[in-house]
């Protein structure tokens, strides 16, 4: 009986000490974290976050590599905007983009930063629920394939992509997704859009797509600004990358979109769409009266030119209605509600609530004539003050449904 005691109190005295070896780590609130992998947790996992704290983590791996992060558990407070406690990922430190927000206990996939930094952020506010979350990261090479929450390097002859949770429900508020489209040298991209149905804005502010030449974001490389519930016409790079970037806000969200792509030859062309999109070739350009003369509104009031053709030789383009005309000496002075903008220039558009407006001097009042009710394709000049300007020399017609697929496509273009 007492070598069985014995016995007993040297197995429990090696369990102690074995147990005191393998105790869980401590997550505390935030810290830096370096190297090529690691765990982090929020503070006190697997035990209950605390109310009313806001925690940072700062990740750090090796220069030349970037931040692979994996969620393995995932147990907020839930809520569909997750306006209450919520982790941030970021892509970097300092006013760097937000690659997504997260809540409830759906993980999302790996997320990946473009840099060898990366920052996480939790906050949670007076009344808690759940265990937080337990993540891991990991140094890896730039433009990392394999699963993702979104985005990501796409390198095969076709292929697609779509936002997060499609098809099965509405995109995530609050989200980053960037995908690099890299083709073969002497090879081309064609992009095109089988459903689209993103928050819908005159200016696409909010939730957008943004599709660029080349492989990185800038203006100079922009060939679009997508959002709405109509599918852009068929885009087409001009050399072998495309970036595609997709921002969704914390408010409305909405179906998202897929997306197919196909490498082409350089020298590909399809009826309507040439392989590099260029400016429509403009009709020798007529000088451009911003002013009234007696002179300019008695010539014959005949259209002259096309859409393509205007195009590019116009400051703004738009579609919209008359909404209010007054006389202004030998000129009208006309306010339009805007459906749609094609091309913006330095046009003052006025806002109020969801609706927008122009207001635009139609220079001889029965050159273009306009009038209450339809719905019109303006393309004008922008005068003083950011006010518009239509002589008859610009191009004004009544819009029809069939015209939109050609404004659309020359929307893509860089006059």
């Amino acid at each position: 009986m007492r070598t069985v005691t014995w016995s007993v109190w040297v197995l429990l005295v090696f369990c102690s000490v074995f147990a005191e070896g393998q105790q869980r780590p401590v997550y505390s609130c935030g810290g830096n974290l370096t190297g090529t992998s690691g765990l982090m947790g929020s503070q006190g996992y697997p035990g209950v976050y605390p109310p009313n704290t806001k925690c940072v983590w700062r990740i750090t791996v090796p220069q030349g590599k970037v931040v692979s992060l994996t969620f393995h558990s995932l147990d907020l407070e839930s809520d569909s905007l997750c306006r209450y406690d919520y982790v941030d990922v970021y892509d970097g430190f300092v006013k760097s983009q937000r690659l997504g927000r997260f809540c409830g206990t759906v993980r999302p996939g790996a997320l990946i930063s473009n840099h060898n930094r990366m920052q996480v952020v939790m906050v949670s506010d007076a009344n808690t629920a759940g265990s937080g979350f337990l993540a891991g990261y990991s140094a890896v090479q730039p433009n990392a394939k394999g699963e993702r929450y979104c985005g990501g390097l796409l390198d095969k002859p076709s292929g697609s992509f779509m936002t997060p949770n499609w098809p099965d429900r509405d995109y995530p508020p609050g989200v980053t997704c960037s995908w690099h489209i890299v083709a073969p040298e002497q090879q081309v991209i064609e992009l095109t859009f089988e459903k689209f149905d993103v928050e819908r804005d005159n200016y696409c502010r909010y939730d957008h797509m943004v599709v660029y030449n080349g492989g990185e974001p800038s203006d100079a490389s922009r060939i679009g600004k997508f959002c709405g519930d109509s599918p852009p016409a068929p885009i087409f790079s001009e050399g072998s990358n495309l970036f595609i970037q997709f921002v969704s806000d914390l408010s409305l969200t909405a179906d998202g979109f897929i997306c197919h792509y196909t490498f082409k030859p350089k020298n590909f062309t399809i009826t309507g769409y040439p392989v590099p999109v260029t400016a429509a070739a403009p009709t020798p350009a007529r000088p451009v009266a911003l002013t009234y003369s007696e002179a300019l509104c008695k010539q014959k009031c005949k259209r002259i030119g096309t859409i393509e053709s205007h195009y590019c030789l116009s400051n703004f383009v738009l579609t919209g209605t008359l909404i209010s005309a007054a006389m202004k000496e030998h000129s009208v002075l006309a306010t339009f509600s805007i459906t749609n903008v094609y091309k913006e220039g330095n046009l003052s558009i006025q806002q109020a609530g969801k609706s927008m407006s122009a207001k635009v001097t139609i220079l001889c009042k029965k050159c273009p004539l306009v009038r209450r009710g339809p719905n019109y394709i303006l393309m004008g000049h922008v005068g003083e003050q950011g006010h518009g300007v239509v002589s008859p020399h610009n191009f004004v017609i009544p819009f029809k449904t069939k015209k939109q697929r050609d404004l659309a496509v020359l929307s893509n273009v860089r006059c």
